[in-house]
C-alpha cells in the first residue's frame, strides 16, 4: 500500500452552498464542529467514496436509494463465488469487503430491493469468507461478519457454495484435510471450530480492548479494521448487552488516542504503520479521530473510516474530545497498550513518544512506525515526523512492507522535551546501524553530524537537536535511499554506523529561544545544547546510554536492563494503563475515570457501566 501525497481541491455542499477547499488548512478552518465533519464526509463520500459499501451508506443518508443500490451491488460482485477476484474469499482479506457488507445490509436493510437482500443472503450464507484468519484485524472483521449475518439469517441458513467444492482446490484441499469435521463441513465456511458464529470470540475482544487497546493500535493502514467492527457492533447487534459492551469498548479507543492527539497526528508508537507517509494531514486510521476531534482536514474522498463512523449517531462525550484538544499546557501521556509500556511528551503544538518493551516479554514486529518527535506543520506537502530506529528494511527497491519498520535492538526512554534511543545489535544484523529520518520543510537548519555528532533543526513550530555517540554524516539534500514511498522533496536521512550507540532528540518551543528570524533562534538553541546537554555511553553488553538535557534531567536506558529518570528507577510492571491530565486507569480491570475539568466520566468493566457526575 502506498499513499500517494498530492493534494486534491474538493467541492463539498456545505451550509447550503458549494465550497471549494484548495488545501487541508482551509478544510480545517471551516470544518471547526463535529456535526459539520460528518456532513462534510457524507456529501463528499457519496459523490466520490473511495469504498463501495462506504459509499453506498453515504448515499442511503442523503436519500439517494437508486445510486446506494448500484453501489452495493458492485460492492457485492468481488465476493461472488469464482469471479475474478475470488483470491480475496480465502485469502484472510474478505473481511474487508464482508464487513462493511453486512453493516450496510442491516443498517439500510428498509432500502434494499428483493432481488438485492436475496443476493445478499446467497453470498453471505454461501460464502467461504473463513479459511485463512492471521492478523487481528482479519479475526475481528470475520468474527463480526459472522456474527451479524448469523443474526440476519439464522444459525442453520450457512452452506458453503458448490463453487467452492468443485472448484476452488484450495478449498477442496483444505477441506479434505480437516480433522474430525461433521458431515458435510467445507473448510472456511465457520468462524472457527466450537465458536461458528464469532460471539465468544467478539465476547474476549471486547474485554480484551478496554484491557489493553485494540489489536493494531494506532496502525494507519490496519487499525480501523480493528476497531471500526465494534461501532458495527453496538449499532447493529439484536442483543442489547452486547451493544452496550461493544459501544463502551469503541469509545475507550478514542480515550486511548485523544492525549496523543496533535491536530490531524496521532503521536503515538503504532505497529503496522508506515512512517515517511506522514504529514499533519490523517489519512487511514487517523481519519477517525479526526471526525470526532478536529484538525487538518483528510482528503475527503480517501477518508473512508470516518465515512463509515459518519453514517452512525454516535458522538464522543465531551470528556474525551476535551481531552484530544487541550493543549494549553505541556503533559506526559502515559499508557499501557499492545503489550507496551507506551510514554508521550506533548508541549502545545509538538509531541515526543517512545515505547518500551520491558512491562513484560519483547513484542515486535518488523512493519511498525519507528518511536520520535512529531509536529503541527499545516502545509501537507511537509513530512513533520521525525524518527529514529535499527530498520528492518533499508535496500533500495526491496521495501515489501512498505516502511524501515523496527527491530528488536532499540530501547528508548523519554522525559521532558528529551528522548533517549540505545542500540545494541549483534554481529548478524542486517543494518548494523541506526537510521534517522529528517523531513524536509525546516525553516533553518545547524549541521555539525561529522564533527559532534549533532544536528540542529527548525520546523517553526519545535526546535529539534539531535545528538548521537559519535560523528555521522547528513547530507540536507541528500534524499532517501530506499524510500518505502515516494519521496518528498526535501526529506533526507542519515545512518550512524555502529552496532552499539546512543542517539538523543531534544526539543523546544520556538517561543523559548524567540529572536529576528529562524536562523537566529536555532543558533540560541543550539548554543544552550552545546552548554548544558550531554550524551554519553558507558559498559559494553549491556550498554548504557545516560542523556541529560538542558533543565538539568538525566535519562538512563541500559539495553535490557533498568530505566532510570534523574536516578530513579522506573517501575514498568506498575505502569499505568492510562494516566494523563484527563485520564486515570491504574490496573486492567480497574475504573478508568475521563473528567474536562468541570465532570468526570467514570467506566466500570466489572459491570460495564458508565457513570458521569460533575465536579
Amino acid at each position: 500500500m502506498k499513499r500517494p501525497r498530492q493534494i486534491l481541491v474538493s467541492t463539498l455542499l456545505f451550509a447550503g452552498a458549494a465550497v471549494r477547499f484548495a488545501t487541508a488548512q482551509d478544510a480545517h478552518a471551516l470544518l471547526d464542529t463535529f456535526e459539520k465533519r460528518k456532513q462534510a464526509i457524507i456529501k463528499t463520500f457519496a459523490d466520490n467514496g473511495s469504498d463501495k459499501f462506504q459509499r453506498a451508506e453515504c448515499l442511503f443518508v442523503l436519500g439517494r436509494n437508486k445510486e446506494a443500490l448500484v453501489e452495493v451491488n458492485q460492492g457485492l460482485d468481488p465476493l461472488v463465488p469464482g469471479n475474478k477476484m475470488n483470491r480475496w474469499m480465502h485469502g484472510g482479506n474478505t473481511g474487508f469487503i464482508g464487513w462493511p457488507g453486512i453493516d450496510c445490509y442491516i443498517r439500510f436493510e428498509k432500502f434494499l430491493d428483493a432481488a438485492t437482500k436475496e443476493r445478499y443472503r446467497k453470498i453471505y450464507t454461501g460464502g467461504v469468507f473463513y479459511a485463512k484468519l492471521s492478523t487481528s484485524n482479519h479475526k475481528i472483521m470475520a468474527a463480526m461478519t459472522r456474527y451479524l449475518a448469523t443474526q440476519v439469517w439464522g444459525k442453520d441458513s450457512f452452506k458453503a457454495d458448490p463453487y467452492f467444492l468443485e472448484k476452488d482446490p484450495y478449498i477442496i484441499e483444505m477441506t479434505k484435510k480437516a480433522k474430525n469435521a461433521p458431515p458435510g463441513y467445507v473448510w472456511g465456511t465457520r468462524f472457527t471450530n466450537g465458536d461458528e458464529t464469532g460471539e465468544k470470540y467478539l465476547k474476549e475482544i471486547l474485554m480484551a480492548t478496554v484491557r489493553g487497546g485494540p489489536g493494531e493500535y494506532a496502525s494507519r493502514p490496519y487499525g480501523a479494521q480493528n476497531v471500526l467492527p465494534l461501532l458495527s457492533l453496538a449499532d447493529c447487534a439484536k442483543d442489547p448487552e452486547m451493544a452496550k459492551q461493544a459501544r463502551i469498548a469503541y469509545e475507550i479507543c478514542l480515550a486511548q488516542l485523544a492525549p496523543a492527539w496533535l491536530q490531524g497526528h496521532l503521536a503515538t508508537f503504532a505497529p503496522r504503520s508506515y512512517p515517511d507517509t506522514e504529514s499533519q494531514q490523517p489519512w487511514g486510521f487517523a481519519t477517525l479521530p479526526w471526525l470526532y476531534f478536529g484538525g487538518v482536514a483528510p482528503e475527503l474522498f480517501k477518508a473512508k473510516a470516518a465515512a463509515a463512523a459518519a453514517v452512525s449517531s454516535y458522538q464522543a462525550p465531551v470528556q474525551i474530545v476535551n481531552a484530544a484538544t487541550d493543549r494549553s499546557k505541556p503533559y506526559f501521556y502515559r499508557a499501557h497498550i499492545n503489550g507496551w509500556a507506551l510514554n508521550h511528551y506533548i508541549n502545545q503544538n509538538y509531541a515526543l513518544f517512545s515505547r518500551s518493551s520491558k512491562v513484560g516479554g519483547k513484542p515486535w514486529q518488523g512493519q511498525s512506525y519507528p518511536c520520535g518527535v512529531m509536529w503541527e506543520e499545516p502545509d501537507v506537502n511537509k513530512g513533520s515526523h521525525l524518527w529514529i530506529t535499527n530498520p528492518s528494511e533499508d535496500e533500495p527497491g526491496k521495501m515489501g512492507n512498505h516502511t524501515h519498520g523496527v527491530r528488536a535492538h532499540e530501547q528508548e526512554i523519554l522525559g521532558k522535551d528529551s528522548l533517549l534511543f540505545v542500540f545494541q545489535m549483534p554481529e548478524n544484523v542486517t543494518f548494523p546501524y541506526a537510521l534517522g529520518y529528517v523531513p524536509g520543510g525546516h525553516r533553518a537548519f545547524i549541521n555539525d553530524s561529522s564533527t559532534t555528532g549533532r544536528i540542529f533543526l527548525h520546523y517553526g513550530s519545535v526546535l529539534i537537536a539531535v545528538s548521537a555517540t559519535q560523528p555521522f554524516e547528513w547530507d540536507p539534500a541528500g534524499g532517501i535511499r530506499a524510500p518505502a514511498s515516494p519521496p518528498r522533496a526535501g526529506d533526507s536521512e542519515f545512518r550512524v554506523m555502529s552496532r552499539s550507540c546512543a542517539v538523543a532528540i531534544e526539543t523546544a518551543l520556538t517561543s523559548e529561544f524567540a529572536g529576528k528570524d529562524p536562523t537566529e533562534e536555532l543558533a540560541k538553541f543550539r548554543a544552550t545544547i552545546m552548554g548544558k546537554s550531554l550524551l554519553k555511553t558507558s559498559g559494553e553488553n549491556p550498554m548504557s546510554g545516560t542523556y541529560r538535557n538542558r533543565f538539568g534531567d538525566t535519562l538512563e536506558c541500559t539495553f535490557d536492563g533498568a530505566d532510570k529518570v534523574n536516578g530513579q528507577a522506573v517501575d514498568y510492571k506498575a505502569w499505568p494503563v492510562s494516566e494523563s491530565p484527563w485520564t486515570a486507569q491504574k490496573v486492567p480491570d480497574g475504573l478508568l475515570e475521563i473528567t474536562d475539568g468541570s465532570s468526570v466520566r467514570t467506566y466500570n468493566f466489572t459491570d460495564w457501566k458508565i457513570i458521569e457526575k460533575s465536579r
